[in-house]
Formats: structure tokens, sequence, C-alpha cells
């Protein structure tokens, strides 16, 4: 009995507790705790990561590797970071309630201890793009519809392309985005390739590769940041103009750090 508690509390796939636990088993709620101190099994809150998996992890170390070795520090004031995310209003995580059991948090598997958040309806899209200069305009789509080849291109790229930020051009500007779906596409490739020489092709991006964009790793969560201190929002056009506003509150010595970095 004692062995069959430790493992649906520690390896099961069904998160139990100590009192789901017991009434599965039929015994006392009381007997469980106490079996569980005696076997070093404690109570843990679940902590929220993204989790990569290894393969991913050594691929993106090859191609940051390789990315070393085509580009140099000096070319750094010529990048232009492209990216969109979702951005949603209204995200919350009972720290309070949310459990998981082990002898040590460290041992827990990750499907235990890691909750992945819920969407809330209030939610946007947002395409921008930064240099160590300067940013572009902000484009705020309203979510509820995937982003294909032809959406970011006609909606995001063009766009881009009338008003490039501060002291870039289109001919000189290496252009860098991430291996999204939309961005690989062949329409998508062919634009970039006419309008921007200098992009970066998709082979020398690594799989899910915040480490290389600015956006990824510092701006995006900067932006939310400052969204989260205007509390509850209730409609999407008071949304789009406080994620606009802000966008360009940022300042531009966080951009240059992060870009530099």
């Amino acid at each position: 009995m004692a062995a069959r508690m430790n493992r649906l509390l520690t390896t099961g796939k069904t998160h139990q507790s100590f009192r789901s636990a017991a009434k599965l088993l039929e015994i006392n709620e009381s007997t469980v705790r106490y079996h569980a101190e005696k076997k070093g099994i404690n109570c843990y809150k679940k902590r929220k990561r993204n989790l990569i998996p290894k393969t991913q992890k050594e691929m993106r170390r090859y191609c940051c590797m390789k990315f070393r070795k085509t580009y140099r520090k000096s070319d750094v004031a010529d990048f232009l970071f492209v990216d969109e995310c979702y951005v949603t209003v209204k995200k919350h995580f009972n720290v309070q309630n949310e459990r998981c059991y082990g002898k040590s948090f460290d041992l827990i598997p990750d499907y235990k201890k890691f909750r992945e958040l819920p969407k809330t309806p209030l939610s946007a899209m947002i395409f921008g793009a930064v240099s160590r200069e300067g940013r572009s305009r902000l484009v705020v789509l309203k979510s509820g519809f995937r982003l294909n080849q032809y959406t970011y291109k006609d909606k995001c790229l063009i766009p881009l392309q009338k008003r490039l930020p501060y002291k870039l051009n289109a001919a000189t500007a290496i252009f860098y985005q991430d291996k999204a779906p939309c961005h690989r596409a062949g329409s998508v490739q062919k634009h970039l390739k006419k309008n921007f020489p200098r992009y970066v092709p998709h082979e020398l991006m690594p799989p899910n590769s915040p480490d290389l964009s600015p956006l990824d790793y510092c701006v995006w969560n900067e932006l939310k940041e400052r969204l989260n201190k205007h509390g509850l929002i209730s409609s999407f056009n008071k949304l789009k103009k406080i994620l606009k506003k802000e966008w360009e509150a940022i300042p531009q010595a966080v951009i240059q750090v992060s870009v530099d970095s």
C-alpha cells in the first residue's frame, strides 16, 4: 500500500493530492501523510518554465556556433531583429493552491511540477522590429487567427519596409527573424531576398531561438511588464492604444544593451 501511495504522488501521470490519494486507496488522509513523511515525500509549489528538449538544445548550440563564424561584432549595428508574439491580459497562476509531491523538487517529473497557463479572451498579436539605434512602429492585430505567409507579408513586412528604424535601409540591413512556418514560406523568402538582400537564411537560425533575438529575451518582457501596470483592460481598442504607447516609451538604452549582449 505504501509503495502504491508513493507511485500515485510522485510518478503517476494523473495529479494526486494527499486527499485524492487517500480516497483512491480507501484509507485515511492522515495515514497517507504519515507514510509520505516517513518516505521523505514533501509538498512543493509548482513553477512556471519553458521546456526545451535536449536535442533542440544541442541543435541550438550548433547553429549558434555556425552563426558566430558568419557574423562579427562590427555587424551588430546593421542587424534588424523582427518578431511577433501574443499578448494576453489577465493571465493568473495560483501559487498557493498548485501543488506537486516528491522527495526533492528536482526529481519530480516536469509534467507534474510545471503548469501551462490558460489563455483569456482579451489578447492581441503584436509585431515589431528593433535595431541598435531605433525601432519600428508596433503592429497590433486582433488574435483569433493564424498568422500565415500572406498576412505576415502584407500586414507586417510591407509596413515595416515603409519605415525602417533609424539609420537602416533595406539594402544594408541584416534582416533577422525566427523559424516560424510563416517566416520560412516560399513567398516570404522570395520577398526577403528581393527587398532585404542581406537577410539571415533560416539554415543559420536555431530552433526556438530566443537567445539570438533581443525581442524574445528582453523587449517583449519589458513591454508586458509595462502592460501589467495598467491592471484590468476592458476592450481591444484600449489594449491596442496602451501597447503602442508603452512600446514607444521603452528606453532605447534598454534595446541597445539587449542587442549588444
